[in-house]
């Protein structure tokens, strides 16, 4: 995961691949439990857009952004099909 930041509020994380909707959907449960508005996180390809509502959050946005993205990894693999 690399990190872009593209002005003031909006920040922009390019994810190793383009998420499937299952991951999607992880990503977005896990993030109820975050500071940060997750939920409303846009995805286009392999990026993943988030605003940020203070620029001195950004080092705590992007610590969020890689639990969330590790637990969303984790939970897709989980319930993966067998044999998959």
């Amino acid at each position: 995961m690399s990190i872009t930041v593209r002005g003031y509020g909006l920040d922009v994380f390019t994810l190793s691949d383009v998420p499937e909707p299952a991951w999607i959907r992880f990503f977005r449960e896990r993030s109820a439990y975050s500071r940060f508005d997750f939920t409303t996180a846009a995805f286009r390809g392999n990026l993943l857009r988030v605003d940020l509502p203070e620029r001195d959050g950004l080092a705590s946005l992007v610590e969020s952004a890689e639990i969330l993205i590790n637990a969303a990894n984790i939970d897709h693999q989980f319930h993966l099909p067998v044999g998959k």
